[in-house]
Parts: structure tokens; C-alpha cells; sequence
């Protein structure tokens, strides 16, 4: 006979904020670990705790208790406190690809410091689980990975249902990513908390174990059952042991164990049978109702989201790149000051932190890290671009009257567009003995004369040069006390064109010589209500819409940019649209349109809409929160009384795009709603295609059999895209997280803005502030191509989307690089830049990026200042040298949707 073991797992799950703000959870955190530390000292049966799969609770917990430190580390060292392997427990689809791989890695990191880390993939309450998870975490080296939600775990009458790629009959299985990693996968199948509060009086143990292990059997594969001892925020069973003994008595036949994750893995491994189902890709509950996915959590409190992006984005794609380029170029590397930043925004990142569904006071306190980690990622990536214009020899713009400017593409991908930056034409610098005022008088009659933009060979560049007149700067030199000055400034906007991926060129503003000649080119908007280059032609009807036609390949679209309003009376995690409501849209409002700015390089159109809404939902809704109504079935409607909400739209086409930029204010003034902008495509398909993690995901428009739930939003990352083979439409965003594939006309709907007035799940939290009111600008871009987004290579203007250009403007002098230049060359057929960095352990640069598609392709690499190049991981370990070809060219395999990091020895 098989002897059981029933494996009881002592945990807490920590959130670091969430119905409470942090500094209150703290100290119930606080109260735990010195509880964990006396039962340790006292209790030798007490064996382990597992400290919720992230590293951060131990940081938080030694910020303020720093005494500690030493026997906190000789318990990990030990194998009693269990760590690691994240940083924090993220929400894993609403930050980006980089974020999720940073997290791992610094979390690894800091374990490793202190004894090292538990490897287990640990997704306990991820809202969904991505599809390249199992990836990520085999790169690292775990081969399991624990979660609690996105999977079904088991069909009617535990059995499998034919076909269905999202059921298993056990609570473990196996989980493949698209690139075919697998792990064995071990689901929470009676969640996380069924070995809570563990009876010790023998009568209530006998009850309490009849129903818990005939719960855990019916799902377990193997004489191996799991039983976690806690649950959210739980404090420490501190009679497990005489808990434990108590069962022994009762059942005698089975071997109740005070048991940790990896001897239960170790186990199960052991014991289970050879055959177990297997799920594939992401895990976002579609085979369910669809009620309870907390997809919704998506377009929660939005400005968190854009917040999120834009920090994100500076670090990863701005900061990251300009401070390796810069120590190529002979800079030292901020390593520390990167981390700091990388900590910082990933303290943002717990499900119930970046997901908005917490009290106002956690999103307040967000916002200040937001802050420090931008205002970090900022800084440094002023120096380095300072640092490395330095380097640049300029001295081929010879003119007295030239002002040398350098504009650095960090995106990754070679980029072409119009870039917008403010040259001091001429400084006038504070000197002891004058007054500012009096320096500005004697700077008030300056006059530039007319100027123009050359590039480093000499050649008139295409620029509009506005004047912007006398404004204050400051240097702030290394060796001597800070230099204010007045400064003549113009506005410069050029259009540049190709500029490497990692690069960048140099230009001048100069005075023009001669009489010069005007531009003949084309105005990008020709004619009333138009916009229109070589490429595409937008037509803005009465109604603020707008009409796009494709010129590359005659496709026609209309009625694009309609708003869709409709009341919300669901919580911060899901959205509930009053019964029998109708949406109303701006369909047929008329708009005022404005032509606001036209040139050969810019045009833009304003369209302002002035929209009567509902002011709220009825006093049914407060009743129905009071008395926790569940939100599916709740009755209220929206009142009659309607206040005006005004919406600002402006489009923009530039030279040489064939995308429409698209920018919204709406200043927010009624509550209880749920504004979006819907593109109707027409083009006929049965799936969207969706930038996730790691991996341009496809999705059926049509839910599955069992999805009940009115509303499908799904998340996306920087972009959703539609494509009926021929030609397709991608909506880029930035911090737009939710949008809908409606089952009509190929219609994309992206949520601007959602606002609620409760936090919901298991009480009563009022959130007003989640209401979004006053001023928001949400920011998308619609790009029209050929084919997918993958054969096309929208997916690389997508994602340069949020990604600013960095201008610095420097001196004419000599230096040891060329005026233009691209300091790191790859090339791969549908491979993504994702980054480009020094090693958090070692001098050595890491690339990565990974296959947008599902066909095999290849890393070429070119780094000009290589000792070698090896295959790396995502933890940055060293692998097999990459195979070295002619012109300096190191090559690396790219397998379908495989994540390829490669590390490179500088010379």
C-alpha cells in the first residue's frame, strides 16, 4: 500500500500593500518575522517558512529592523527562511517583458547574497498567467513553476476535455511556452490556503482533515498532497508542530510533514506518474465563465499604467542603452545607481499595486516611486548622453555660427521620423559684479540671423526653426561651483532619417549662407480637414471620426476614432455594465476641428467634443456595496442628470509615416464609467494578434463555449493588431493595458479610461480617487501595413512608439568617435530589441532580444569593440560561444518565440 504524505507548507502571502498601505502592512510584517525568528530559536521541529517566493519581505523587514540581519541570513543559510527566486510577486502582464526578466534576476541576485533561493517559479495570485513564463524561469535554471490562477483544472467528471488545451484532471501538470520549454506545473487547486489554522483539539483536526485531504486527493496525481499553512497577510501558526502531532494520532496512516517546496517537489517528482496533461502558452482562465479573470484590472486607475510605461520605457530603452554606449565610449558604468531605479519602479509591481485595485493611498504613495525611479533613470541618462556627445568628433562643423547637436536612437531598431529639440543658438553666462536682470537687458537685442540644419557631411537638412527667445540655464560642472546663464533659444524640428538602433547623428544649426531657397515641399495637409503624404490619407468627418486610406496597398478604412461611453458599475478588478444599458458613442456628435500646426514635416488637427454623460450611477449602487452585492449580479443603473465632459483628440501625421499618431484628453468629470476608442477595421479574421510577454501572442476573437461574461477585454502590452493576410491595422499604446476584439466589422476596442468607486473582492473599501476625475491624455498610435504585424516589422514601430529620441547638443571639438556611428550592429529576420546593458555581475554587455514569430531565425551580431561573444541567459550565465563568421560577425540560433540574450567581452 502507497503510504501518503501530506505535505503542510508553513507561508504567509505578503502583499506589501493593498486594502492597507504599506507602512501598516509593514508592521504586521514586522510582527511575523520576529514570531518566525522565536519559533526557530525555540521549536528545532519547526523546520521552514516560506517567504511567499519573493526576496523583497526580507528587505522591508531588515529597513527597519537592521539588527537582525545577521541571524536572518543564517536562517536562509540554513534552509529555514525560503527565498526568492522574484524580487517582488509581480502582476506578470502588466508590466513589460524586461521587468519580469529584471525581477527574476535581481531577486536571484540578492538571494544568492544572502544563502540563496528557492527554484520554483512561484506565481501564487497572478491575474493570468503569460505564456513565455515557462521560459523564463527554464533560463534560470527552475524547472517547476507553482500558480493559482488561469487554468482550469479539471473537466466534467475529472476527465479532460477533448481538445482543450487549458484542462488537466490533476492539480499537476506540465507547461509548455511557445518556444517548447516545459516545466512540470503544479496548480493551487484548492488555492493557497487549504492547510490554514491547522486544528490542534483532536475533534475539530478529525473534521478538519476529512474534508481537506478528500479535497486535495481529488485533484493530486500522486500519494504526494500539498497543504499551504497560511494565507494573505497570515500570521504564524505557532502551534503547527502540536497541529501536526495531533494529526499523526488520528491517522497513522498517512505521514503528515512539516514540509518545504523543495522537498515536496523533490517528491513529487519521484512519485508522480509518467503521463500527466499538459497546458500550453498563457493561462488567462478562457475556459471559464469569464467572470472572475480580473482582466479588468487592466484599465484600472489608467494613469498608474502610463506612469508605469514611462518609467519602464526610460530605464529600459533610454537609460539602460544611452549608459552602455557611453561606457563603450569610456564612461563608467551606474550599475548601482541603475539597480536602484530597476528596485524602485519593480516595488510598483505587485499585482495588487500596479493592477490599481488597491486603497487611494497606496496608488498616492506609487506615484512618489514612479517619481524617484524616473527622476533617477532621467538623471542618468542626461550624463551618459553628455558624456558620450563629448566623445564625438564634431569637428567637421567649422563654422563660428555652429551649434553641433547629436540625436541618439536607443530603441534598438533602426528608426526614421521627426525630432523636436531646443538649441541655445548663444550663451550669455552670470558674471560677479551684474545683476541677472541686468545680463538679460544686455542680452534683449540679440538677433541670430537665419538658420538652417546641416548634417556632419555638410548637406541642408529638412528643419523648421522656430524662435523661443531668451530663457535660463544652468551647467553644473564636475570642479567648480554652478555657471546660470540667459541663452538665445530656437526651437529646431527636423526630419532624420535611418538612424541605427543603437547610434546615433550629428547635425548643426548654422546661419545660413547666401539668400537660401524656400521649401517646395508639400504641406501635410493639403486641404480642409485632410492629412496626407506619399503614404496614407486621412479624412476627418463632422463628427470628429476619421476615414484612412492605405496608399501602399489600396485598402480603405472608416468611422475610425468614434468614443464609446458606458456606465461601470463593477470594482477596481472588474467591469460590470449596468443590464440593459445602451452605449452611447460619439457617432453623429458634431465636433469642433481645428488645424493647428502644418508643415512638410508635422501635421496636426484638434477635434473638440463636447460630450453630455450620466453624472454617476443611482443610489442602488451604494446600497449593493454596502451590503457587498456580488458585483455580476448587481441592479443599478446610471441617473438621468448628465454633466459635460469635454474630449480633445488631436491626430498627427508626419513625413515619411504610415501610422497616425493619436493623442486624447478627457478631462473627466462624471463618475461610474467606462470611456473607449473603438477603430472599426472591416478586415474579416477569426483572431487578433497581441504583444504579450516575450512573444506576439494570437487570440481568438470569438470566446470559447463556456465564456459567459458580455464583455471579453483581454490585456495587451504596447500593442493589439488585426490582419486579414493581406493587409492589417495595429493599435499602439502607451499605458493602455485592455482592449476588446469585437465580434463586428474587425472592430479594436483600447480602454482610455474606467472609473469605480470601490476596490471590491472580500470587503467594503470606498476608493474615490478611483474614479479618475479631472485631466487625462492617453496616447496611441494607429499604424496601417501590409500582412501581419510580424512580416510587416509594425511590431518595431510599436514598440519605438514610447520611446523619446535623445538630443544633446554639444561643442564643436575633436574626439575618438565618428560623427555618426552605430556602436552596436545585430540584425535577425523578425527578432525584437528588448535591451542592451553592462552585466550586474561582471564588465561584460548583454543583448536581448527574442523571435516575434513562430518560425526558426538567426542573431547576427557586429560589435565592433569585442573580445568575444557567448549565449547567455536571462540571469545572465555564460553558455556556449556564439560562432564567429567573417567581418567580425558572431551568430546565434533563434528558435521560435525563443528569448536569446547574448553576452559580448568587451575588448
Amino acid at each position: 500500500m502507497t503510504v501518503k504524505t501530506a505535505h503542510i507548507i508553513a507561508h504567509s502571502h505578503w502583499d506589501r500593500e493593498w486594502y492597507v498601505p504599506f507602512e501598516k502592512h509593514r508592521l504586521k510584517l514586522i510582527q511575523l518575522m520576529e514570531d518566525l525568528i522565536e519559533q526557530f530559536d525555540r521549536n528545532p521541529e519547526f523546520t521552514s517558512f516560506h517567504l511567499d517566493g519573493q526576496y523583497i519581505v526580507l528587505e522591508d523587514y531588515l529597513e527597519v529592523m537592521p539588527h537582525r540581519a545577521e541571524r536572518v541570513y543564517e536562517l536562509v543559510k540554513q534552509g529555514k527562511l525560503i527565498v526568492g527566486p522574484w524580487y517582488i510577486l509581480q502582476d506578470e502582464f502588466l508590466i513589460s517583458s524586461e521587468a519580469n526578466a529584471r525581477n527574476l534576476l535581481i531577486g536571484i541576485n540578492a538571494s544568492n547574497q544572502i544563502g540563496g533561493y528557492a527554484k520554483v517559479g512561484y506565481f501564487p495570485d497572478s491575474f493570468g498567467n503569460i505564456g513565455q513564463a515557462p521560459q523564463i524561469i527554464s533560463q534560470a535554471g527552475i524547472d517547476v513553476a507553482v500558480y493559482g490562477r488561469g487554468v482550469k483544472p479539471v473537466g466534467f467528471n475529472n476527465q479532460i476535455q477533448e481538445g482543450n488545451a487549458h484542462t488537466s484532471k490533476y492539480s499537476e501538470m506540465y507547461w509548455t511556452s511557445p518556444d517548447g520549454s516545459r516545466v512540470l506545473a503544479i496548480l493551487f487547486a484548492n488555492w493557497y490556503n487549504n492547510g490554514v489554522e491547522i486544528p490542534v483539539d483532536p475533534e475539530e483536526a478529525k473534521v478538519y482533515w476529512k474534508h481537506k485531504l478528500a479535497a486535495a486527493e481529488q485533484f493530486a496525481s500522486s500519494p504526494d498532497l500539498l497543504f499551504m499553512n497560511g494565507c494573505d497577510h497570515q500570521p504564524l501558526q505557532k502551534d503547527l508542530t502540536e497541529a501536526l502531532k495531533t494529526a499523526k494520532a488520528l491517522m497513522p496512516d498517512i505521514d503528515f510533514k512539516h514540509s518545504s517546496f523543495p522537498e515536496y517537489i523533490e517528491a513529487l517528482k519521484r512519485n508522480k506518474p509518467d503521463q500527466l496533461d499538459e497546458v500550453k502558452g498563457e493561462l488567462r482562465s478562457q475556459w471559464t465563465d469569464g467572470w472572475i479573470t480580473l482582466v479588468n484590472t487592466a484599465s484600472a486607475r489608467v494613469y498608474i499604467k502610463q506612469a508605469n510605461v514611462a518609467t519602464q520605457t526610460l530605464l529600459e530603452k533610454v537609460a539602460e542603452p544611452l549608459a552602455t554606449m557611453a561606457y563603450l565610449a569610456g564612461a563608467s558604468y551606474p550599475r548601482h545607481e541603475l539597480l536602484y531605479a530597476w528596485k524602485t519602479l519593480l516595488q510598483n509591481h505587485p499585482h495588487d499595486s500596479i493592477c490599481g485595485c488597491s486603497v487611494d493611498e497606496v496608488h498616492r504613495e506609487m506615484m512618489t516611486r514612479f517619481a524617484k525611479s524616473q527622476q533617477m533613470a532621467e538623471g542618468l541618462a542626461e550624463q551618459s548622453a553628455e558624456f558620450l556627445a563629448s566623445q564625438i568628433d564634431t569637428s567637421g562643423f567649422k563654422a563660428e555660427s555652429d551649434r553641433p547637436f547629436v540625436v541618439m536612437n536607443t530603441s534598438g531598431h533602426s528608426r526614421s521620423g521627426v525630432v523636436k529639440t531646443v538649441v541655445d543658438v548663444e550663451r550669455l553666462y552670470f558674471e560677479a559684479g551684474k545683476e541677472p536682470s541686468e545680463w538679460y537687458e544686455q542680452f534683449a537685442s540679440y538677433e541670430p540671423g537665419e538658420l538652417m540644419v546641416v548634417d556632419a557631411e555638410g548637406n541642408a537638412v529638412e528643419a523648421i526653426i522656430r524662435p523661443l527667445g531668451i530663457g535660463f540655464g544652468y551647467d553644473l560642472p564636475d570642479d567648480r561651483f554652478r555657471r546660470p546663464y540667459w541663452a538665445y533659444q530656437v526651437e529646431v524640428e527636423l526630419y532624420v532619417q535611418d538612424v541605427p538602433g543603437i547610434g546615433y547623428r550629428s547635425f548643426a544649426l548654422t546661419r545660413k549662407q547666401g539668400a537660401g531657397s524656400a521649401s517646395d515641399a508639400a504641406l501635410l495637409s493639403p486641404a480642409d480637414r485632410v492629412l496626407e503624404n506619399g503614404l496614407v490619407k486621412v479624412l476627418i468627418a463632422d463628427d470628429g471620426s476619421f476615414g484612412l486610406q492605405d496608399k501602399v496597398n489600396g485598402y480603405h478604412y472608416e468611422g475610425l476614432g468614434i468614443y464609446e461611453d458606458t456606465g461601470d458599475i463593477g470594482n477596481e478588478y472588474m467591469y460590470k455594465q449596468p443590464d440593459g444599458e445602451t452605449p452611447l458613442t460619439t457617432k453623429g456628435l458634431q465636433a469642433d476641428i481645428t488645424l493647428v500646426e502644418n508643415s512638410p514635416l508635422r501635421a496636426v488637427y484638434r477635434i473638440e467634443h463636447r460630450w453630455m454623460l450620466p453624472i454617476g450611477a443611482n443610489e442602488v449602487l451604494d446600497e449593493e456595496i454596502r451590503s457587498m452585492a456580488p458585483f455580476r449580479y448587481r441592479k443599478a443603473q446610471r441617473v438621468q442628470q448628465t454633466a459635460e465632459v469635454k474630449l480633445v483628440t488631436e491626430l498627427t501625421l508626419e513625413k515619411g509615416s504610415r501610422s497616425v499618431s493619436i493623442a486624447s484628453t478627457i478631462n473627466n468629470t462624471v463618475e461610474d464609467h467606462r470611456v473607449r476608442m473603438l477603430f472599426p477595421t472591416g478586415l474579416q479574421t477569426d483572431h487578433v494578434t497581441v504583444d504579450s510577454i516575450y512573444e506576439l501572442a494570437d487570440r481568438p476573437i470569438k470566446p470559447e463555449a463556456e465564456w459567459k461574461n458580455p464583455s471579453n477585454a483581454q490585456h495587451q502590452n504596447a500593442f493589439v493588431s488585426i490582419s486579414d493576410g493581406k493587409a492589417g491595422v495595429t493599435v499602439a499604446n502607451i499605458g493602455l493595458n485592455e482592449y476588446e476584439a469585437l465580434q463586428t466589422d474587425g472592430t479594436i476596442a483600447v480602454t482610455l479610461l474606467r472609473g469605480v468607486r470601490e476596490l471590491g473582492d472580500w470587503g467594503v473599501f470606498p476608493t474615490p480617487e478611483a474614479q479618475c476625475k479631472g485631466e487625462h491624455t492617453l496616447r496611441m498610435k494607429l499604424i496601417v501595413h501590409d500582412g501581419s504585424a510580424a512580416e510587416s516589422g509594425a511590431y518595431a514601430e510599436a514598440y519605438q512608439f514610447p520611446v523619446p529620441w535623445t538630443v544633446q547638443q554639444t561643442g564643436v571639438h575633436a574626439g575618438s568617435l565618428p560623427a555618426d556611428h552605430e556602436l552596436l550592429r545585430w540584425e535577425g529576420e523578425k527578432l525584437a530589441f528588448s535591451a542592451l546593458k553592462v552585466g550586474e555581475l561582471s564588465d561584460d554587455l548583454f543583448l536581448r532580444v527574442f523571435n516575434v514569430s513562430g518560425e526558426p531565425s538567426r542573431l547576427d551580431v557586429q560589435p565592433s569593440f569585442a573580445a568575444g561573444v557567448y549565449e547567455s541567459t536571462i540571469i545572465e550565465v555564460e553558455g556556449a560561444s556564439a560562432a564567429s563568421g567573417a567581418n567580425g560577425t558572431y551568430s546565434v540560433e533563434a528558435g521560435p518565440a525563443k528569448i536569446v540574450t547574448v553576452g559580448i567581452r568587451k575588448a
